[in-house]
């Protein structure tokens, strides 16, 4: 089986807001991440995707939310089960007001409210992730 190191994050918004794409050829809303290039640090890779995917940069990073496995999604949205994605996500906040501009493969970003999120995640191991890492998200988010 072949693994796929990616990272991408999780992005904080303006009034308690998530960042999230849908690509050209999909449907499925997901947060942004993607492979790492050669020689990539995790939060380097994640940085870069998410500038890539979203526009956004300047990211102040809030907390290291640690790696999770997933398999490859095939365009039917089944998983390919010759590809596993070993994944490190990073929770990140966007400067104030910051408008998002879905760059590359992505057909668009939107800002989602957190408690919209679950239900928003097209890939049910991505949103099974998300559900451990949701105290934290929602505790950085009421920091402000």
């Amino acid at each position: 089986m072949e693994i796929e190191r990616c990272a991408g994050g999780i992005v904080l918004g303006d009034n308690g807001t998530i960042a999230m794409i849908r690509g050209e050829k999909d449907d499925r809303w997901l947060f942004p991440k993607g492979r790492l290039d050669a020689g990539e640090s995790d939060e380097v890779a994640a940085r870069r995707e998410v500038a890539e995917e979203t526009g956004l940069d300047n990211l102040e990073l809030v907390d290291d939310l640690g790696t999770y496995e997933r398999y490859k999604m095939n365009p039917d949205g089944s998983d390919n089960l010759d590809r596993l994605k070993e994944i490190h996500m990073y929770l990140f906040a966007a400067a104030p007001h910051a408008l998002l501009a879905p760059t590359m493969e992505i057909e668009e970003a939107r800002w989602v409210p957190l408690p919209h999120v679950a239900n928003t995640i097209g890939n049910a191991a991505d949103a099974a992730w998300f559900s451990t890492v949701f105290p934290r998200v929602r505790q950085a988010i009421q920091r402000d």
